[in-house]
């Protein structure tokens, strides 16, 4: 199975935020976490999400197992393992990996995991107005970049 990933064009990002509440809502998160950010580095906006590392450091750092890969190569924490000690949050380069308060364990993107299941995209791609975000598989996707890079778009 190929690895599937995210990709966001941060130059066509308006700052609408509508992906980080398309995420909550599809995760049923309250105040706090958010899987998805959008930070303002004025004038552009910045994206901040999981990247479904290949070697990813949270998971490395997990003193008990809890963060694993699945064969699409989606990273997934196991809540029911998670100590919630926050190593991973540390660990993660990106700043993606979030706590819940409320749970008191570790959470981040599952790209929809279970919308990927029933065919449908991911909730942040699915609400994004201007279409920056974009799901798929990885190498795919990793092309659509070099030929826009190339591009000079």
């Amino acid at each position: 199975m190929e690895k599937l990933t995210l990709l966001f064009f941060k130059k066509d990002c308006m700052g609408c935020h509508a992906c980080e509440v398309a995420c909550k809502q599809e995760h049923e998160l309250g105040i706090g976490p958010r899987l998805v950010r959008v930070v303002e580095n004025a004038p552009d906006f910045i994206p901040i999400y999981c990247h479904h590392c290949a070697n990813a450091p949270c998971k490395a750092a997990c003193p008990v197992e809890a963060i694993s890969r699945n064969e699409r190569g989606i990273v997934l924490i196991d809540k029911e393992r998670c100590i919630g000690c926050k190593a991973c949050l540390e660990a993660c380069p990106f700043g993606a990996m979030q706590y819940d308060n409320a749970a008191e364990t570790a959470i981040k993107c599952d790209l929809c995991v279970a919308r990927l299941d029933r065919n449908e995209a991911p909730a942040c791609s699915n609400a994004c107005p201007t279409r920056c975000i974009f799901w798929g598989a990885a190498a795919k996707l990793n092309e659509k970049l070099e030929q826009t890079v190339l591009a000079g778009q």
